[in-house]
């Protein structure tokens, strides 16, 4: 996972992490402890693709940290 393009895409969609991780229904705490373990369920995933509405390559590099080819 790369979690720096995750952070830019949450910044870049306007949100703060308190917010963002309000948005996602987890503390704030949580989403710290998941981008530090880059551990997210595929349903975090989905929530958060659409949330910052990324489309597929950009959710792909950022959870799988490649492009689709």
């Amino acid at each position: 996972m790369n979690t720096e393009k995750l952070l830019d895409a949450v910044k870049k969609a306007g949100y703060e992490n308190k917010t963002f991780a309000e948005e996602l229904g987890i503390a704030e705490s949580t989403l710290y402890r998941k981008l530090k373990k880059k551990s997210f369920s595929v349903d975090e995933a989905q929530r958060i693709s659409k949330l910052l509405k990324l489309d597929a390559n950009e959710a792909y590099e950022i959870f799988f940290g490649r492009k689709l080819a």
